[in-house]
């Protein structure tokens, strides 16, 4: 069967036009803003939130976009994992500078997502110089323990939150057992901000921390009107894709990421870029 030249065409020009969708999808990032209510100790403060970078060329080495994340004047920026490819070199190399650069505009916090568990398992020689790398730049890299900044007068803490292997399986609900909190450390709720790559878990999350962090799900991926992201790493329409949620006086703010992965397609889903404000649910 003979194809029109028109068809032809018409299939070129429709790749073409699909091809610039996505490279702009994935090359710019959108600002996402969230006000959170948090204990009087968290109040105030200015958490610009970054998560699965995925060695993401158009963002590492993109003056542009550097540019906008120092104009947001963050008191710390926090990275929820995932910044990494697990895949060994193929482009991680040039995160270290990225991160550097960020730590020039304020006190940098990251926690490990499952690529820098896959990639600690995989590759450990290329895990340690990354993370001596990192933290030789003065970036507080807690792996499963809590560290704590002075921010705005305030004492806060961040605990980082690392899990097991068998937490990431596929299409899989699971709760996490107690021991998990307690191999963390965590002391003050109140005062807690829980970098926990994985935002699944948030039941068990809820009641830790006053305001936990996550990625992972990248947004579902593909957003549909009136449903929401449909697929994640782990799960067909995943609970917590992108946004702000709330258990009780629990907040989770999950971001859908600053590059892309496992599917490298996005639809009405760009990547993005958190600010999160707080103010205190008991103002003076």
């Amino acid at each position: 069967m003979k194809i029109s030249s028109k068809v032809v065409s018409g299939l070129a020009a429709s790749a073409c036009l699909a091809a610039v969708y996505e490279c702009f999808e994935h090359g710019v990032p959108v600002r996402r803003d969230y006000e959170v209510t948090v204990p009087e100790e968290l109040s105030g403060l200015r958490f610009l939130l970054l998560s699965d970078l995925h060695c993401n060329p158009f963002i590492c080495s993109n003056e542009r976009v550097f540019r906008r994340l120092a104009g947001e004047r963050p008191d710390v920026i926090l990275l929820a994992g995932d910044m990494i490819s697990k895949y060994g070199k193929r482009g991680n190399d040039r995160v270290p500078a990225f991160l550097k650069r960020l730590r020039s505009i304020a006190p940098v916090v990251y926690s490990l997502g499952n690529h820098e568990e896959i990639l600690r398992a995989g590759f450990p020689e290329q895990y340690n110089a990354y993370a001596e790398e990192i933290r030789e730049a003065g970036i507080l890299f807690p792996d499963n323990e809590v560290v704590s900044l002075v921010l705005q007068g305030k004492n806060v803490d961040f605990a980082g939150l690392t899990l097991k292997p068998e937490y990431l399986c596929k299409r899989v609900r699971r709760r996490l057992p107690g021991e998990a909190f307690r191999e963390l450390g965590l002391r003050r709720p109140e005062q807690t901000v829980l970098l926990a790559h994985i935002p699944d878990f948030f039941p068990d999350y809820a009641g830790h921390a006053a305001l936990t962090v996550s990625g992972h799900n990248h947004g579902g991926i593909i957003r549909l009107p009136f449903v929401g992201g449909i697929i994640s790493p782990q799960l067909y329409f995943p609970d917590y894709t992108r946004g702000c949620y709330q258990i009780n006086n629990s907040t989770l703010v999950v971001s859908a990421g600053i590059g892309s992965h496992f599917l490298p397609a996005r639809l009405f889903n760009r990547i993005e870029y958190c600010v999160i404000t707080t103010k205190s649910r008991n103002p003076l």
